[in-house]
């Protein structure tokens, strides 16, 4: 694996331990970005799934059934992307299935009021959405810069392999 690819996920990582507020992170982005980086589909879902992975082994375990939910979520993210071709739309589509099954699965755990669960997520989610299209807005942008100055038919990642 190339150094190159390394530092991405080392900052993205990284990213996870900065103190962001809760649901604003790149990783469902960059999960939903990746098919514009590589054409490897196992590197699409395999980069932000070891992410996950990785980082949780140091912070606040979640309950096995909501992390496997998230695990889920960001493997079908790519799947998503490439089918829908356009990042707006994959973005709500994401963040929409996130909402979905995520709170479900919170609800399943905790009980009570399906309604007020999903409801109650809202805010949490909303925050989700903005910040995952933010960053798809700084990845399409970063990209666009990047290929202005390396005129190559390949995606930035399969440059590196």
């Amino acid at each position: 694996m190339n150094r190159n690819l390394l530092y991405l996920v080392i900052i993205l990582i990284a990213s996870r331990f900065i103190g962001l507020p809760p649901n604003f992170s790149p990783l469902l982005a960059t999960a939903i970005f990746m098919p514009r980086l590589t054409n490897n589909k196992f590197l699409q879902s395999f980069i932000p799934i070891s992410i996950i992975i990785l980082s949780n082994l140091f912070l606040e375990s979640v309950h096995l059934m909501i992390f496997l939910t998230i695990l889920f979520v960001v493997l079908i993210s790519p799947i998503i992307s490439r089918v829908m071709n356009n990042l707006f739309y994959s973005c709500l589509m994401v963040v929409f299935i996130w909402f979905i099954f995520v709170n479900g699965s919170v609800w399943i755990i905790g009980g009570g009021n399906l309604l007020t669960t999903y409801i109650s997520a809202i805010p949490f989610d909303f925050k989700l959405l903005i910040s995952t299209g933010l960053y798809l807005f700084l990845f399409h942008y970063a990209e666009l810069i990047y290929t202005q100055f390396n005129n190559s038919d390949k995606k930035i990642i399969d440059r590196f392999i």
